[in-house]
């Protein structure tokens, strides 16, 4: 890898997390700052304008280095770093001390402007034509912010942000890390600064800039994998999508507890072998899924001579199959959590770490989900418990429980409508083992660190002219190019990828609205909702990870569902059970529309040089109509109506204010709700 290829993929990662953290704090109401207005770009003072003028017309390139490189270069070649502790580094240039070193000039010109108290425009109308106004931040932290369909207003990609140091002098923040630290110093109370979640959460942006940038590096060799069956195009997927990990989360590439070379050896979208480790567990400290007699071995992921390696390894320990079953491990949790923290069952000869390396993975876009290296239906889902968004990704026995129960639930809910036979696809999550000794509890963490499941996919995935892709996948532009060229085999023009995205928005909500008249919503989000692609055309969708399938109970009730019985821990919010169709199809308007598709929308736009509106356009229409073909009450349709189309907000997933609100103690992910902009809202 070149210097240059280094630098480029570091530039690279700087400036789409420095994208996704912007627009996160304008999101969440971080920015504008208290007591700020935004000021219309043509209404500053002339200092500012001159600064922010070049940048109105920015590309959203996303990681197209070919059109974003150069750009970044100009733009953040000459800029200044804002350093943790406040210092500075290096000089400003003559040119920003002439013009951004008054402050009192700022304020006093900003002040007088009439457009001082500018209320933002309604971000719908582009979608009339209109040319978008830019709106400049002009206290404590300067920067550039233009409409936006889908959250309302967001940063002008590419253009610079200023704050100001200790001697009254405005200087350019060029990195993530140094914008968390401005912002989150002059947004927060100094107890809210103090609390551990916010220095762990700008810890994890230096993080996720360093993990990305390396990913970066992998584009050009992405390039040259040319699959040659359905099971290489489903790798493919994988690798790709994990390149943008959860579209729009500013940290979610840092993984914590990965150095440089776990990242190379056990993400995606380097596409290593990772050699499975093996160790023997008791099997009464053993919680299993599927009863024995319907239950598969964990050995059934090996072939015969790698499964005999696995049965002279319990032979040189002196046991045998009746009394301890091999459980695989990943490599790293054996050497950073197995051996050090389970000393007690490794002294006792409750657990036994088995001298064999036996099977080998490859990761894919969720880090805990291995794929075999040869075309298989069967999968493995393994604790890797480093930590990502603020939890510890480990594999709990309760989760797994309740994926159990999920499963059942959704397989009943698909099966009340004929018409979704052959449009979903379901992975059986049943068989799995899990650590779980009698002294302990389903929510104690000891045991959670040990487990396995065999994830088994459909048949289709491994069908002649079927691809099965996440539509995370989709959500990635690739240095200029999208992998729907390669899906679709051909040059496409802008009418064919249009008519792509109608048919797969289509068949998304008119598979996910049949589902929620059931009272079901799976897993929409991109990494667990994948697209399935026969000879070329939208065909269905495949859903996995089934411990969080949300529902209302209500509707399970009209159709003779009963409730699943989900594991809850006692005293926390859950958000498997909603009491309202308000609050079941928040999931829908975040998790599938403001984060899949629109980063799906985010991306085609980018690469195939697509008017926005016209995607928007296209996803409200394909709604509407799954809204008005599914069999509802029609108040509840026409509450379903006015909730998605017609209030002028949507509930919104927040991202990063629960994790700066958290405790420092891994558990389940940080979340939170609160109001976002609702892109069909037209007032």
């Amino acid at each position: 890898m070149s210097t240059v290829m280094k630098l480029s993929s570091l530039q690279a990662a700087e400036h789409q997390i420095m994208e996704d953290l912007i627009n996160a704090f304008l999101a969440e109401g971080l920015l504008p700052l208290p007591g700020n207005t935004l000021i219309e770009l043509s209404a500053t003072p002339e200092k500012i304008r001159r600064m922010m003028e070049p940048y109105q017309y920015g590309q959203r390139a996303g990681w197209q280095k070919e059109q974003t490189a150069g750009r970044q270069v100009e733009t953040l070649g000459n800029q200044r770093t804002f350093a943790e502790e406040g210092a500075l580094e290096g000089q400003q240039t003559l040119e920003e001390r002439r013009l951004l070193n008054d402050e009192q000039s700022l304020r006093e010109e900003g002040n007088r402007s009439s457009h001082a108290g500018l209320q933002w425009e309604d971000a719908r109308s582009i979608k009339a034509g209109q040319a978008p106004k830019f709106l400049v931040h002009l206290e404590g932290i300067v920067f550039m912010v233009q409409s936006s369909i889908r959250q309302g207003r967001q940063w002008v990609q590419g253009s610079p942000v200023y704050t100001q140091n200790t001697e009254g002098e405005w200087i350019m923040l060029s990195t993530p890390v140094a914008v968390g630290h401005a912002v989150l110093r002059l947004a927060l109370s100094d107890e809210a600064y103090s609390h551990p979640g916010v220095a762990e959460f700008v810890e994890s942006i230096e993080t996720a800039t360093e993990q990305l940038a390396l990913g970066l590096e992998q584009v050009d060799q992405l390039h040259n994998v040319k699959p040659s069956n359905a099971y290489e195009w489903f790798i493919k997927g994988e690798r790709i999508a994990a390149l943008r990990d959860r579209p729009f989360h500013p940290t979610s590439k840092a993984k914590i507890g990965f150095t440089e070379k776990d990242v190379r050896r056990y993400a995606a979208e380097f596409g290593e072998k990772i050699p499975l480790r093996w160790v023997a567990v008791r099997k009464d400290v053993v919680q299993q899924g599927c009863e024995d007699n319907k239950a598969i071995s964990t050995l059934d992921i090996l072939d015969e001579p790698q499964r005999k390696m696995v049965e002279e390894a319990f032979q040189r320990n002196g046991i045998d199959l009746k009394t301890y079953m091999p459980m695989p491990v990943h490599p790293w949790q054996l050497e950073n959590i197995i051996l050090p923290r389970y000393a007690a069952e490794l002294k006792d000869r409750t657990i036994l770490v088995l001298d064999v390396e036996a099977g080998e993975v490859q990761a894919t876009s969720s880090l805990r989900s291995m794929s075999s290296v040869t075309a298989s239906t069967y999968m493995l889902k393994l604790p890797v418990s480093v930590l990502s968004l603020g939890a510890a990704r480990y594999l709990p026995v309760v989760k797994l429980l309740n994926g159990l129960a999920g499963e059942r639930m959704l397989r009943q809910a698909v099966a009340c409508d004929d018409s979704l036979a052959g449009k979903v696809f379901l992975c059986q999550e049943q068989n799995w083992w899990g650590y779980m000794p009698d002294t302990m509890g389903l929510f104690d963490d000891h045991p959670r660190h040990l487990a396995a499941q065999i994830r088994i996919y459909p048949p289709e995935l491994l069908q002649e002219g079927v691809k099965v892709i996440p539509m995370a996948a989709l959500g990635v532009p690739l240095d200029g190019r999208h992998l729907l060229s390669e899906l679709l085999g051909e040059e496409l023009s802008k009418e064919d990828v249009i008519a792509f995205y109608t048919k797969l928005a289509g068949l998304f909500y008119d598979v996910v609205m049949r589902l929620f008249k059931v009272g079901v919503v799976p897993e929409i989000h991109g990494q667990n909702c994948c697209v399935v692609l026969r000879n070329q055309q939208v065909k269905g969708l495949l859903f996995r990870d089934h411990d969080s399938v949300r529902l209302h109970q209500p509707y399970l009730d009209k159709h003779g569902i009963a409730d699943p019985a989900y594991w809850i821990r006692p005293g926390y919010s859950n958000s498997l059970y909603n009491e309202t169709i308000e609050k079941l199809i928040f999931y829908v308007q975040s998790l599938g529309t403001q984060v899949n598709l629109a980063a799906i929308i985010e991306a085609l736009v980018a690469v195939y040089d697509l008017p926005e509106a016209k995607l928007w356009d296209i996803t409200e229409q394909m709604w509407k109509e799954a809204l008005h073909r599914v069999q509802l009450p029609e108040a509840d349709r026409a509450e379903l109506f006015r909730l998605i189309f017609q209030r002028q907000e949507w509930p919104a997933k927040l991202v990063v204010r629960p994790l700066l609100e958290a405790d420092g103690v891994p558990g389940a992910m940080p979340s939170g709700k609160g109001a976002g902009h609702n892109p069909f809202y037209i007032g």
